[in-house]
């Protein structure tokens, strides 16, 4: 393993930590307050890694939900991540599988953004021991603010108040501005914004996102081979 690319995949997790920690704070206090221990956050942040999923849990936890239907839900909630390691496929052929099992375990949203980027930018340091540096030290810092949040919950009056609601929002604002690099790329991330919205208003509160982003990118793709 280099360790030159893997403290340059800690560097470039700094972003995600920052988004991370408020958001997994806010995790912690809702798992308080559905009557979760110390331990079971840990163990759930440490096996699980994945914050869509884990709030999702939490919930259903809180409303009594049972064991299959909470596994079933969450499957089909991480399902995507099928999608991102298909992404980072042709990179790893032939590579060992330990290494490549412990860089999918720390797939999410957030890294892939970052190493899928790196490595159409940078194919020199992309690799595992860039992606292992990235993963490990953004999984750290969720582990650490979950079970962070649980321990304060109770000096915790509103996450609302203190803007933490809106910290998944801000950190995925941040990460896609950081990879628009052309005018179509904006024109892109603008367009699936408005759609989405419009969604939004139309009543399709939990398709919005996803339906705004496949039509416009199959627009896209669409225009681009038009124009060739």
């Amino acid at each position: 393993m280099s360790r030159k690319k893997f403290f340059i995949g800690a560097k470039d997790s700094l972003p995600i930590i920052l988004g991370y920690l408020p958001i997994g704070i806010t995790l912690g206090v809702t798992a308080r307050e559905v009557g979760l221990l110390f331990s079971d956050m840990f163990s759930m942040s440490f096996i699980v890694f994945a914050g869509s999923s884990q709030f999702i849990g939490v919930d259903m936890i809180g409303a009594g939900a049972s064991f299959i239907t909470i596994i079933a839900t969450t499957f089909f909630v991480n399902f995507r991540h099928f999608m991102m390691s298909s992404a980072y496929a042709p990179y790893f052929s032939g590579k060992k599988t330990i290494p490549l099992a412990l860089v999918s375990f720390g797939i999410t949203d957030e890294s892939f953004a970052i190493g899928i980027n790196k490595a159409k930018s940078d194919s020199e340091v992309f690799g595992i021991s860039y992606l292992l540096g990235l993963e490990s030290f953004a999984w750290f810092s969720w582990l650490l603010s979950t079970c962070l949040g649980l321990m304060l919950g109770s000096l915790i009056p509103s996450y609302e108040t203190l803007g933490l609601d809106f910290a998944l929002c801000a950190m995925f604002i941040g990460l896609i501005a950081a990879m628009i690099k052309s005018k179509s790329q904006l024109i892109v991330c603008i367009l699936s914004g408005i759609i989405s919205l419009f969604l939004y208003q139309l009543g399709l509160k939990n398709f919005n996102v996803i339906i705004a982003a496949v039509s416009v990118s199959c627009i896209a793709v669409g225009v681009k081979y038009a124009n060739k």
